[in-house]
């Protein structure tokens, strides 16, 4: 990284408008500018002069880290991340610095910073600040405890930049060191750290080709999610995916045997419409492997949980248009309210047509197995 050679952020770079998709804050935009304005106001005083004139010794990177944060608030990400570079400079390079003084404040600062550049969508400097993290993780307290989440990311942005065989390297590790914790701490159930270094292991094995080894880990992570409490919906797509990848490798039998099995476990677990597409998906699988019978109960509960989220959506949006204090915020102004409104419509009605589009799909796999199982009685008969 070159901290030293980063431009940084002036008075003109907060002139352009915000965007109220990507605006955070709780305030009004206009309030949260002029927050930025005033703290960039104090960081210009700061900058280039003897740290002995700020008020403290850690004035400017203090401010340039507020000043960070309302930038976040606002949006401009890439902004943001330009404060982040000049908060690291001072503390890495000022006269106050000494070895491992800061060295928690630089972490900090690094982990911020690299959500502003996934934000931005800069991969490779993103990369850099993690692979960072990692190095300091071996002497400082401060990192070690972010290290879990690094190396996560590290295997998500190798993945993205397309270094595929690298992405499962550090997939490994992460899921080697979290085993490790596990076992140091005697613990005797997987952790959400080794689930998701798990479920990162089997993605990028499969992206590889390595289809049979990703289906055997995405049976561990299915285990482990079964578990855990309140993890009925991951447990379920889990199942999807595990299914699907010993579809494609060629073990239909072991696909249909997994998905009945689980069925069969889940007869008494709670069912709410987040789960209405894993069960729609099953159904489809199901029908394709040759169980009929199994698929025609999965798609009813497709279908049965696909219509109440149907209903609950439609129902919204007549709450929503039926809405008579949409403009009683003083907060704000008469047309940002408007257009608030309007965005907020044109979405629930979405969400109603997707829903609604959901349902439909269901409705026809459903059919299908109806279709299959008749047949199947027909010839058995």
């Amino acid at each position: 990284m070159n901290e030293l050679d980063a431009e940084v952020v002036q008075p003109a770079m907060l002139e352009r408008p915000v965007d109220s998709a990507r605006y955070r804050g709780l305030a009004r935009p206009d309030k949260t500018v002029r927050w930025a304005r005033n703290e960039l106001e104090q960081v210009g005083q700061m900058r280039g002069r003897s740290p002995d004139t700020w008020p403290t010794p850690t004035a400017l990177p203090e401010s340039l880290d507020r000043l960070a944060e309302r930038l976040t608030e606002l949006g401009w990400d890439d902004l943001a991340g330009l404060a982040r570079r000049e908060e690291l400079v001072v503390y890495r390079t000022g006269p106050a610095a000494r070895p491992g003084l800061f060295t928690d404040r630089i972490v900090r600062a690094l982990a911020a910073l690299h959500r502003s550049l996934m934000e931005c969508e800069r991969w490779e400097e993103a990369l850099e600040v993690v692979e960072e993290l990692l190095r300091l993780s071996k002497s400082n307290r401060s990192a070690r405890a972010q290290a879990p989440d690094a190396r996560y990311w590290r295997t998500l942005l190798l993945t993205r930049l397309g270094r595929d065989q690298e992405a499962v390297e550090s997939a490994a590790e992460a899921v080697t060191k979290a085993r490790g914790r596990l076992q140091n701490a005697g613990a005797g159930s997987a952790s959400f750290e080794l689930i998701h270094a798990l479920t990162a292991y089997a993605d990028c094995l499969d992206t590889v080709g390595r289809v049979a080894e990703a289906a055997e880990v995405s049976a561990e992570v299915m285990a482990a999610w079964w578990r855990q409490a309140d993890s009925t919906v991951r447990f379920l797509h889990t199942l999807d995916v595990c299914s699907d990848r010993l579809v494609r490798s060629g073990q239909t039998e072991q696909a249909r045997a997994c998905i009945v099995e689980a069925m069969g476990k889940l007869r008494f677990r709670k069912r709410d419409t987040y789960q209405a597409r894993v069960w729609h998906n099953l159904g489809a699988r199901l029908l394709v492997l040759g169980a009929p019978k199994e698929a025609l109960t999965a798609s009813e509960e497709a279908v049965r949980l696909h219509r109440a989220k149907a209903r609950a959506h439609q129902e919204r949006h007549r709450e929503l248009e039926a809405d008579d204090d949409w403009d009683d915020d003083h907060r704000y102004s008469q047309m940002y309210l408007l257009e608030r409104r309007r965005e907020k419509l044109d979405t629930s009605r979405k969400e109603v047509r997707r829903a609604e589009q959901d349902l439909h799909d269901a409705l026809l796999t459903l059919s299908a197995c109806e279709e299959s199982t008749l047949t199947s009685r027909t010839e058995a008969g």
